[in-house]
């Protein structure tokens, strides 16, 4: 099994349980998508995907990313993609991104929607896919010597994006026109999944630790850099995956752990840390990573890394 060392940057070899196998990166999430479709799917679970870690709602299409055959989060492989689905959960086309002739996708994890494009972040990169002929029409490469895991996205405004990066424990800002990131903090140990509540101009990052054992719960202001970074409330996981509902409550997922073997959870709190209730899971989702909510916004679709599998859970 493959478990992330982010001390050194790599991917090593580890005996353990099936969620020692696990990969620990996420990473929105609400993931930016745009609700115009407006049924809601019935809860279920979907089967046959490849280390899936993202879902994105695009109008009334859905995109899972998966990472591959393999749980490498870091590793350059070309074994990645997204896969189709239509507004009910059925799978259109398994591997719809990339395209023949466009270059392959690594590991691909958080994505968003805007501007008409599927944007998606890669490893080291950002990469933006047309909605409608699938067809890449762009690329943000990050740059830099040190290692970094780009992992969860939300969109700011019509050119502009935020981009967590886990390894770096970073929140970029990524203009679409001149394809540059700026920096809004390094401050936040293992970031990982991204939302924007557009109202407030407030970001909350779900974070895993510098070394993934566990981290907070953060939110920042997007307006300024370096941003001013705190912490909500005592909200502390292996956080993963985060949505805004419609009500302004936030929705997290927890992978509990990463060395043993047990089931995520995903918990629903107030802005301010205070719990609210837990969401009702089918069965055991181990790894639940980037979720988002349907274009209805009755259910969460949930992406299960190490069960290969993507849930559709009612809310509460």
């Amino acid at each position: 099994m493959a478990v992330l060392d982010v001390r050194r940057g790599s991917v090593v070899r580890a005996a353990g349980g099936v969620a020692g196998a696990l990969l620990l990166v996420a990473a929105v999430t609400g993931c930016g998508g745009d609700k115009k479709a407006a049924a809601a799917a019935a809860p279920s679970v979907l089967d046959g995907f490849s280390k899936p870690e993202s879902v994105l709602v695009a109008g009334d299409k859905w995109f899972v990313s998966n990472i591959g055959a393999t749980q490498e989060p870091m590793t350059k492989d070309g074994d990645g993609f997204l896969t189709r689905l239509d507004a009910n959960g059925k799978v259109i086309e398994r591997k719809a991104i990339p395209r023949a002739g466009d270059p392959p996708l690594n590991a691909p994890k958080g994505m968003a929607f805007a501007d008409n494009k599927v944007f998606v972040a890669d490893i080291d990169r950002v990469v933006g896919y047309d909605v409608d002929t699938l067809g890449q029409v762009f690329e943000a490469p990050l740059g830099g010597d040190a290692a970094s895991l780009l992992d969860d996205i939300a969109v700011l405004d019509d050119k502009t994006l935020l981009v967590t990066d886990t390894v770096r424990g970073s929140v970029y800002k990524l203009d679409l026109e001149t394809k540059k990131y700026g920096t809004l903090t390094t401050a936040i140990p293992g970031a990982n999944g991204i939302v924007l509540d557009k109202s407030s101009k407030t970001a909350y990052v779900a974070a895993l630790g510098a070394y993934f054992e566990g981290g907070n719960l953060y939110k920042l202001g997007v307006e300024q850099a370096p941003a001013a970074v705190g912490k909500v409330g005592t909200v502390h996981g292996i956080l993963d995956g985060i949505a805004l509902l419609p009500n302004g409550d936030l929705a997290v997922s927890d992978w509990v752990a990463s060395d043993n073997p047990a089931p995520g959870v995903i918990k629903i709190y107030h802005t301010d840390g205070t719990e609210v209730t837990t969401v009702k899971l089918p069965g055991e989702l181990h790894g639940p990573a980037d979720f988002t909510l349907d274009g209805a916004g009755k259910n969460l679709l949930v992406p299960a890394i190490a069960d290969d599998k993507v849930a559709i859970v009612a809310l509460p």
